[in-house]
């Protein structure tokens, strides 16, 4: 009984780390797709490779680091598209029904009707991009070396901005110590503060 339970145990913890397993591969594709999507899309154009936004053909693009949108809404937004903003929608026909802001393209005018995308994108790949979005640049702090890397890949040299960086900071912290002789001051007890020499 007790070999029986062991082995179905082993079974059911052998099933939970192949669902882990598969999960995690799944996650890791779905961050590529997106990552690819992101790329071929021009998102960099106007949000930069980092997200963090700024003058983009259609005005201030939005800092993706810093938004308060859920992952259902970065989806809409790319797949709809900001009214009377720069932003493109990227589904093919986002106005013809009203399932966008239940508006059709005649209810609006030029300058509301977001721009016509480049290349409008697949449902599949708006929710790839929608994931990467969420998952990799939301909430991701300020753009660093390693980051950059993610994206371009460690055989560019459109990172070294950022390693340069890191360096910079290491070398002054290191001078800084050798600057001081005595790195780690010694700090007197309370009780020895007050003893008079």
């Amino acid at each position: 009984m007790i070999i029986g339970f062991r082995y179905g145990a082993a079974a059911v913890f052998a099933a939970m780390m192949l669902t882990s397993a598969f999960a995690f591969a799944q996650s890791e594709q779905i961050d590529q797709d997106g990552l690819r999507v992101f790329k071929a899309a021009n998102c960099m154009g106007c949000h930069k490779w980092s997200g963090t936004g700024g003058g983009g053909y259609g005005g201030a693009a939005a800092n993706l680091r810093n938004t308060t949108l859920s992952l259902d809404q970065i989806e809409q937004t790319i797949r709809c598209g900001r009214l009377s903003k720069g932003m493109p929608h990227f589904e093919e026909d986002a106005y013809n029904d009203g399932h966008c802001y239940g508006l059709t393209k005649s209810q609006l005018t030029p300058t509301q009707m977001p721009p016509e995308p480049d290349h409008p994108l697949r449902s599949a790949d708006i929710k790839a991009v929608a994931r990467y979005v969420f998952d990799k640049i939301k909430g991701s702090g300020e753009p660093n070396f390693a980051q950059c890397q993610a994206f371009f890949g460690t055989t560019t040299r459109a990172c070294d901005v950022y390693g340069d960086q890191n360096a910079g900071h290491m070398q002054a912290a290191g001078a800084e110590e050798q600057a001081s002789p005595h790195p780690h001051p010694k700090v007197e007890a309370a009780g020895d503060a007050n003893v008079s020499h």
